[in-house]
């Protein structure tokens, strides 16, 4: 239960003080449920995407549940990507931290798209709103704040670092999101 627990502890402190994450509890959480994280967070979001769709006249329950499926595999295997593109753009930059250690940093920096898109699902189903842009983009935006702490670390403080990194992964990030919302309206 104490771990439960710990794990739980370590999405809100990314959210809030993802420093202390960084340097204290990193090593605490298995890179599985990191991704878990995100993989989730992006699965309920694009939950919301394919409700508001179908709440539109432009889908249905396959597309919806497509568009989760596709955004499971897009949270845990996309953002693994666009964890190791950052571990290469550190390591480029005198960084130091295992690839390891950058996907499960990524990855957990989604905990407040995660709770943002479960509070947007819940508020989707019981008043019928559509959700996706108010809830979910929301809390993929507020994931930019604590995957910044981690390009600062990543980059040991330098500013073109920081930058650099949070172009290029916030570019893959979008560049993903939007290969995948696409690809489905043409179904």
């Amino acid at each position: 239960m104490n771990q439960t627990l710990g794990k739980f502890q370590s999405i809100v402190l990314m959210m809030v003080n993802p420093g202390q994450v960084l340097t204290r509890r990193l090593a605490d959480v298995h890179w599985v449920f990191a991704l878990l994280v995100s993989g989730a967070a992006f699965t309920l979001f694009f939950l919301q995407t394919g409700l508001d769709r179908a709440r539109g006249g432009s889908g249905g329950w396959p597309l919806t549940l497509g568009l989760g499926a596709g955004g499971f595999v897009y949270g845990t295997l996309g953002i693994a990507f666009v964890g190791l593109v950052a571990w290469v753009l550190s390591r480029l930059l005198g960084g130091r931290q295992d690839p390891g250690w950058v996907v499960k940093a990524i990855a957990l920096s989604y905990g407040s798209a995660l709770v943002y898109s479960a509070a947007g699902l819940l508020f989707n189903v019981i008043f019928r709103w559509n959700t996706a842009v108010s809830f979910g983009v929301t809390g993929v935006l507020w994931a930019l704040g604590p995957m910044i702490a981690v390009f600062q670390k990543l980059s040991g403080g330098k500013t073109f670092g920081s930058v650099l990194m949070a172009t290029v992964c916030g570019a893959l990030v979008l560049l993903g999101w939007g290969v995948l919302a696409t690809g489905a309206a043409g179904r």
